[in-house]
């Protein structure tokens, strides 16, 4: 029961990103047909500014907007007074349809993969790296010096500081992750012990 309702949310999960793509990239062609290259990146940085500073900076118009409980017209009406003055037609329209289409609740997740899109159109590739300590700049320049080489896409870092690692980094790309952290290799020093000493107490 348990498997079978984790695969149903696994689903519903993948289902809401197919549909977050598909409306990120009607709005880029859109986009491209109205203003070209400026008006594409300008739409970015409109979508970026809205999730940054309306959805996370406030939870309760996030919710009030998700909600299935809020008609639409009403969600209409807040999204009127939420938009800055400078809103792009483009965008304005967007969240138009987002809203009669009970969609509202997709918008950080079409933000999202708008920027996949921009990266992909531009080569780049975004890279998370935690550290145990802050990378100096020669740091930080031969990390995208070397994954550059090996992913034939420039590098953006993302890199954060997580003292509980100890030592080393974690670097991630997409689903790839590359730990070389202190407190993993310790970690799966204890598991080897522990694995030896139950070996060794079958056997023995």
């Amino acid at each position: 029961m348990a498997d079978k309702l984790h695969d149903t949310v696994l689903d519903a999960g993948s289902i809401r990103s197919r549909i977050a793509n598909l409306y990120a990239e009607a709005v880029l062609s859109a986009a491209l047909k109205l203003g070209g290259a400026d008006a594409v990146d300008s739409l970015g940085e409109e979508l970026a500014e809205f999730v940054t500073n309306v959805l996370r900076a406030n939870p309760a118009v996030a919710a009030f907007l998700s909600s299935p409980a809020v008609g639409k017209k009403a969600k209409e009406t807040a999204l009127a007074s939420a938009l800055p003055g400078h809103t792009s037609e483009l965008v304005r329209g967007l969240f138009t349809v987002l809203a009669r289409n009970s969609r509202l609740d997709l918008l950080t997740g079409i933000a999202a993969a708008y920027h996949r899109l921009l990266d992909t159109r531009a080569g780049r590739v975004r890279v998370k790296v935690a550290s145990a300590v802050e990378l100096s700049d020669s740091q930080r320049a031969a990390i995208v010096s070397t994954l550059a080489a090996v992913l034939k896409q420039q590098p953006v870092l993302e890199v954060r500081v997580d003292p509980e690692l100890l030592g080393g980094m974690v670097v991630q790309v997409g689903d790839r992750v590359i730990d070389t952290s202190i407190r993993t290799r310790l970690q799966n020093l204890r598991t080897l012990l522990l694995d030896k000493g139950s070996s060794y107490v079958v056997q023995n």
